[in-house]
Formats: C-alpha cells, sequence, structure tokens
C-alpha cells in the first residue's frame, strides 16, 4: 500500500473511531415522558415520525395545536448528521414524532500531525581481503522510526436542532395553552393582569368557540385573571357539570366575550 493510501485509510479509522451522535450528546429532556398519564410512546417496533421543518416555530405550534407536546430537545453545532440519528433518539427516549432543523454555519479547518511509522533499508556489499584469500560480501540492514506528516481537513458546520414530541391520549376539556404576558405584552395592552392564550388545540371546546392564538384572557366566569397559573387553576375548578364557561378575552386591543360550549 501506498504512503497516501496509507494516510487516508488511518485517518479514515480515526474518524470513525471518533464518531458519536450529537443527537444523543447533546440531549436535554423537559420531562421524563415514562412519568407523564394520557400520553402515548413509541411503540418496540414502531418507527417515530421524522419532519424537517424550515420555520421550526410555526411547526412547533402546529404540533402543539393537534395535542402533541414537547418532551426534550437536540441541540448543536457540527457537521451535518444523518436525521437516522435523530430517530435514533427518538426511539430511546419514546418520542413518536421528531422535528428537525438544520442551517449552515460555517465552514472549519482542522490541522492535525499524524505520526506515521517509517523505515528506511540500507544496502551493503564490498570486497574481504585476508589471509585466506579474496572475497566479496552484500546484505542490507533497516532502521525504524516515524515520520510527521501535517493533515488539514475542512468541515461544513451546521445548527442542528431536533424536538422530540408525544400526544396526548386524553381530549382537553377546555384546549387553551397559556403562558404570562411578557412585559413588552403589558405595555402594549396597558395591564399587568391576564394570561396570553398562545395555543388554541384543535377539535376541542375553545376551537369551535373560536377562540384565537394570541388573545389574552382577562376574566373567566366573572373572576378576573392574575397570570397564567391563576388561569388554570380556575379552569381547573370548573365543575363538570357546567355546560359552558364565558371567556372575556382582549382581542387586537378590543374585549370580547366568547362563550365556550364544554358539552351539549
Amino acid at each position: 500500500m501506498s504512503k497516501t493510501r496509507y494516510l487516508l485509510a488511518f485517518f479514515v479509522i480515526i474518524l470513525a473511531g471518533c464518531a458519536s451522535s450529537g443527537y444523543e450528546q447533546f440531549y436535554h429532556p423537559f420531562v421524563d415522558a415514562q412519568t407523564l398519564p394520557d400520553i402515548r410512546l413509541l411503540g418496540q417496533n414502531e418507527e417515530p415520525k421524522v419532519l424537517v421543518s424550515d420555520k421550526l416555530d410555526r411547526d412547533i405550534y402546529i404540533l402543539r395545536s393537534k395535542g402533541y407536546f414537547a418532551i426534550g430537545e437536540s441541540s448543536f453545532n457540527g457537521g451535518y448528521e444523518s436525521i437516522d440519528n435523530a430517530a435514533e433518539q427518538a426511539k430511546k427516549i419514546g418520542a413518536t414524532v421528531v422535528l428537525i432543523n438544520s442551517k449552515y454555519t460555517n465552514t472549519a479547518s482542522t490541522t492535525s500531525t499524524l505520526l506515521v511509522p517509517n523505515s528506511q533499508t540500507t544496502y551493503h556489499s564490498g570486497n574481504i581481503y585476508g589471509s585466506g584469500g579474496y572475497g566479496s560480501y552484500s546484505g542490507t540492514s533497516t532502521t525504524y522510526g516515524t515520520t510527521t506528516v501535517p493533515m488539514t481537513t475542512y468541515q461544513r458546520r451546521y445548527d442542528q436542532v431536533a424536538v422530540y414530541f408525544v400526544q396526548s391520549t386524553k381530549k382537553p376539556r377546555f384546549g387553551v395553552h397559556l403562558s404570562d404576558l411578557s412585559p413588552d405584552a403589558r405595555v402594549e395592552l396597558g395591564r399587568n393582569t391576564g394570561a396570553l392564550i398562545d395555543v388554541v388545540i384543535e377539535d376541542t371546546p375553545a376551537f369551535y368557540s373560536n377562540v384565537m392564538p394570541g388573545d389574552v384572557l382577562v376574566s373567566l366566569d366573572g373572576e378576573q385573571i392574575k397570570n397564567a397559573k391563576h388561569a388554570i387553576e380556575l379552569l381547573g375548578h370548573v365543575p363538570e357539570s357546567q355546560v359552558s364557561s364565558e371567556f372575556v378575552v382582549v382581542r387586537k386591543g378590543n374585549e370580547k366575550r366568547i362563550n365556550v360550549v364544554l358539552r351539549k
């Protein structure tokens, strides 16, 4: 094998030995899915659905609006990895859907030094004169050492994100996800109280009552909303026997009353 071919083979072995999945190494759980009630985890012989996104925030919202919620995320910068690695990580944690986004950032160069085994053979020959007469000899000697060879590699690098989801098996009673108002939203609304409805889940009472994402819930059945935590508590205390609830929301600066029908 020539020296060039030897170097290439040696370098490939080094790379293969160092290879690992960024989707596994940089995984950060939001919650332990195994402890959650009323969800469907990936079956033993089931393959996760892998979705490639060009607008991550938009597609996260779409999945949340269909009753999915995120259980963890992988985020890293490095050489482009196969989406199969993200699917393998989804299998390990039981996620039924993984949403992937990648963006090129830069090309990085790395120079390293390889010590390559080297040998040199010397041939000897000559004449011998002695008491016994005239003669000749020939032979070889070999010395062993190493040669230092610089090796520069180039790698296209990407910001890579994977968000892992499971789906709830329990139909929400209202169908809204709530969050606290941001400081900017408080200034824009001219109020400190209320809770932002950031997701409306499809096929739920809130959805069919035309509650919209972006609405700010300020009152529920006549009680003023302090923040998201307070709103969630009030929603949870609505009696099962109650057939509807009145939402008062602020939409585009105007208050709007919405009768959310819970059951018919």
